[in-house]
């Protein structure tokens, strides 16, 4: 369910451009934070799990 969440919450930020600037930098837990104020509920280990499998992907 995570990493649906994580897609939602991406679909969210591409769709609000002052959002997705907004998080760029912003901390791993706060992040996380914000998230789930908006209602998307996933943690720091999904995330990083899915920054690993694109990382893999993609060879960066």
């Amino acid at each position: 369910m995570g990493q649906e969440e994580i897609d939602r919450f991406l679909e969210y930020l591409r769709e609000n451009k002052d959002r997705l600037l907004m998080v760029g930098g912003m901390p791993l837990p706060e992040l996380i934070e914000y998230a789930a104020s908006l209602g998307f509920h996933f943690t720091a280990e999904e995330l990083k799990a899915r920054q690993a499998l694109v990382h893999l992907v993609e060879g960066t």
